[in-house]
């Protein structure tokens, strides 16, 4: 038994070693040239952004450059292009800020609204509470008027079984 224990842990150290031996003998297999590159596996530090000529360089990388022309160098056609969709770009912005500004009262207005309804509600609420509250109070006076009128009138007394219940209010 113990022959055949040790036969087997032998075998399986073997086939351990053998697999391992292969891992590190397995030739690296060359990534697919038609795939396209993962970007993010490029690892590579990025230019500081407040580098001039870092920046210019990952422009021109990209295959974009960006120069601003002097106003000298501008004929007159352009400038006044230039100025003209200033001027628009300017009066949309003056059209969006009087639209976000009068949907900003418009909100202003709708949450006041809001806020007087749900005041006016909880006063509703609390005035039915409170009449609610009077109208249960006099219930329980007139009940126990009424109690007080059963027993006089069980324990004798004559006139408590023919007056008038106190919780009957006189007729105007």
């Amino acid at each position: 038994m113990t022959i055949r224990m040790s036969l087997f842990g032998a075998l399986l150290a073997t086939i351990a070693l053998t697999g391992a031996a292969q891992a590190r003998s397995a030739p690296q297999t060359a990534p697919d040239p038609y795939s396209a590159p993962d970007p993010y596996r490029d690892q590579r530090a990025l230019p500081d952004p407040n580098d001039p000529a870092a920046r210019e360089a990952l422009l021109r990388a990209k295959g974009e450059a960006y120069h601003r022309a002097e106003d000298s160098r501008q004929t007159e056609e352009e400038l006044r292009l230039t100025r003209a969709l200033n001027d628009e770009i300017a009066a949309q912005n003056a059209l969006a800020d009087k639209a976000d500004e009068a949907a900003r009262l418009d909100y202003d207005a709708a949450v006041a609204r809001h806020q007087i309804e749900v005041r006016q509600a909880e006063e509703q609420a609390r005035a039915a509470a409170e009449a609610t509250r009077a109208a249960q109070d006099q219930y329980d006076r007139d009940y126990a008027a009424w109690r007080e009128q059963v027993r006089l009138c069980q324990s004798g007394f004559r006139e408590a079984c023919t007056a008038r219940p106190a919780w009957v209010r006189p007729q105007p």
